[in-house]
């Protein structure tokens, strides 16, 4: 069974833990089915939790001013869904066995409910957990072409990023699709907007101050009319100025039984802003093309 919010109670360690009883002290994310149309501003009386510091390669130290600054200098992403079950009595073959029913019955019966991830870094380790919002009649009536908003919480268990998408049907290739990239107190980090094409999939990611595109997203030549239909595991290319940046995938992981969405920064001097803004392509790119779709 899922939780209902799971998310927002889960360790971050190398592995997913079943989410815990919350205390009495615990501030509340959510509270039933509701749509957050303004993000909270920090106060004189509750400041932001700083990140703790954070040394790279045993080379240098840096101390994070912003919960998307943990990706700075990361040579990759995986992105993970999660589907986490309640404390029961049983062995741990048990448990795998009903994941993996609980994957099988959610893959044939549509996404009816909020999906959850883990972002993790290439040694395993969880740098943020997803936790997506929306409506259940947006979920069953539109599927994957839903309206919803996703947030994204850091280490300290604050949020550091929202990706909001708006209602787009996969099947309707006349309609662009665009997702928005928030960082709290409310402000536009950039967006990802789709160009309308016949030969493969294209996306643009725009800076959210200059409106103008910084990325171009390609996806597989010849993958159909209207690029509709994509393979389970394809390959997009992230690229400004003729020098390829960043690359997305989505492939198999054997080890845990899933599909996984992965980002290769083939760049390294793009700034934690630029993969943030990648971050959420990928997710839009997760939705569009890897969840159930009519």
């Amino acid at each position: 069974m899922l939780q209902n919010d799971a998310v927002r109670t889960l360790q971050y360690d190398s592995e997913i833990r079943v989410a815990q009883t919350s205390t009495a002290n615990e501030p509340r994310v959510f509270d039933g089915q509701i749509s957050i149309t303004s993000q909270p501003r920090p106060t004189t009386d509750a400041p932001r939790i700083p990140l703790p510091i954070s040394t790279v390669a045993g080379s240098r130290t840096f101390i994070p001013l912003a919960g998307y600054d943990c990706l700075a200098d990361l040579p990759s992403v995986h992105i993970e869904q999660t589907f986490e079950l309640n404390d029961c009595e049983c062995d741990e073959f048990i448990v795998d066995l009903l994941a993996n029913l609980l994957k099988f019955f959610l893959a044939l019966t549509a996404v009816s409910s909020e999906n959850r991830y883990v972002v993790r870094s290439p040694l395993g380790d969880a740098i943020f957990a997803a936790s997506e919002s929306s409506t259940h009649n947006n979920r069953m009536i539109w599927g994957s072409g839903r309206p919803f908003q996703m947030h994204l919480l850091d280490k300290t268990h604050q949020e550091a990023l929202v990706f909001r998408k708006t209602l787009a049907l996969g099947a309707i290739c006349c309609q662009p699709k665009n997702l928005e990239i928030w960082i709290p107190p409310g402000n536009v980090l950039g967006r990802v907007v789709q160009s309308p094409t016949f030969t493969q999939p294209e996306f643009y990611i725009e800076d959210g101050n200059t409106h103008q595109p910084v990325f171009c997203v390609e996806g597989p030549a010849n993958s159909g009319f209207c690029c509709y239909c994509l393979p389970k595991e394809c390959y997009f290319k992230i690229h400004s100025g003729g020098d390829l940046r960043a690359s997305i995938d989505h492939k198999w992981l054997a080890s845990k039984s899933q599909y996984t969405t992965n980002i290769y920064f083939s760049d390294p001097k793009l700034t934690a802003k630029e993969r943030a803004l990648i971050l959420g392509s990928a997710f839009m790119l997760e939705y569009m093309y890897f969840q159930k779709r009519f």
